[in-house]
């Protein structure tokens, strides 16, 4: 049976109507978009045109607790002011970090009774991740230290933006105690995270870490690396055992970073540990093994390092050969001596080290 000869223009019609229809949905739905980005930026540039001004006067005011306050139209608890308010947020958290004393104080006095904490509240109660690690991001900022305990409950989030913020919050509001998270950590600490952790620590006193000796032994690989930068860097001297022990640890970048700690807080015992580990252990940590013997090589090591001269390998010979140099009195004689007796390859290795010690 032969198709309708108009069947064919009544498909056409169909799939024009269709696209036809799709086209006005899009239309309609980027106007509305564009309708809605307009509204936003000129509400904010409204906000921005008195709050910058509004801002820089009522700093300059002595308030407290019992204070009147009168919230500007602009920036009150209504739908229309939420791009303002959050504005507000965004200049008060800036306008902070270059403050202290009383001004820094008002700071937080505006926030508070703008009634700005409302919606960085709601921001960390969202599910949506990057609503809450803003949130979390605002409340700390603005001090708001009975947040504290709630916050913690995410430093050991899944969202690994989520559980930075968390980490940073907690720190910012209790310092050192604020480690405390570290006790129940699973997820992992990638590289950035404890350099942005150390470097909010940097400036506090760190006190005897009494925790340290537990989260050496965690079973969290990144804790354990975590720890020996603090044992490292605040030359936490009473986890020299533990962090000898960690030399044991199956990972081995763990292994790698107790070797840095030790050459900062290691006893007399440290440069014949480290010695004996060498044989077992992989290239890199073998490098700076020796790297450490650079600055903490003993007598009892030195049969070590003149063995490890004839390892073979020119760039452990030269490294070996500037280790003996530096520790021992009678370093660079013992270098003339290997020359001597074996030209190829000890006399450029000679050189090499006496131009390096001249300097």
């Amino acid at each position: 049976m032969k198709p309708s000869d108009t069947a064919f223009p009544e498909v056409l019609y169909t799939y024009t109507v269709i696209f036809a229809t799709l086209m006005a949905i899009v239309l309609v739905l980027t106007w509305y978009r564009l309708r809605v980005r307009r509204k936003r930026y000129r509400i904010r540039i409204k906000v921005q045109e008195f709050f910058d001004q509004w801002l820089s006067e009522m700093l300059l005011g002595d308030f407290s607790e019992g204070t009147p306050f009168e919230t500007p139209p602009e920036l009150q608890d209504i739908p229309a002011n939420a791009a303002g308010r959050q504005y507000a947020i965004d200049q008060l958290i800036n306008t902070k970090k270059n403050l202290i004393g009383m001004a820094a104080g008002n700071v937080i006095f505006f926030y508070e009774k703008l009634g700005l904490r409302k919606h960085s509240v709601e921001k960390f109660n969202s599910h949506i991740w990057y609503k809450k690690a803003k949130g979390i991001y605002e409340l700390y900022m603005m001090e708001q230290q009975d947040m504290q305990e709630e916050i913690l409950a995410y430093t050991n989030s899944r969202n690994e933006y989520v559980r930075l913020e968390a980490q940073t919050a907690v720190l910012a509001f209790s310092g050192f105690d604020g480690l405390v998270f570290l006790d129940q950590l699973t997820q992992p600490m990638n590289s950035w995270q404890q350099v942005k952790l150390l470097e909010q620590l940097h400036p506090l006193d760190p006190g005897n870490l009494t925790q340290l000796p537990e989260w050496l032994r965690s079973e969290n690989e990144s804790v354990v690396i975590f720890a020996l930068k603090l044992a490292e860097i605040y030359q936490q001297l009473q986890v020299t055992a533990e962090v000898t022990d960690c030399l044991q640890h199956p990972v081995e970048r763990v292994r790698g970073q107790a070797i840095l700690a030790l050459k900062r807080i290691g006893d007399e015992a440290t440069p014949t540990d480290l010695v004996n580990r060498y044989a077992v252990e992989t290239p890199g940590n073998r490098k700076l093994i020796l790297e450490t013997l650079g600055s903490i090589a003993t007598e009892a090591v030195r049969p070590f390092l003149e063995k490890e001269l004839d390892s073979g390998d020119p760039t452990v010979q030269l490294q070996v050969a500037r280790i003996i140099a530096r520790s021992y009195p009678a370093g660079t004689a013992i270098l003339e001596q290997k020359a001597l007796a074996t030209p190829s390859p000890y006399q450029q290795i000679l050189l090499h080290v006496k131009s390096e010690l001249a300097r």
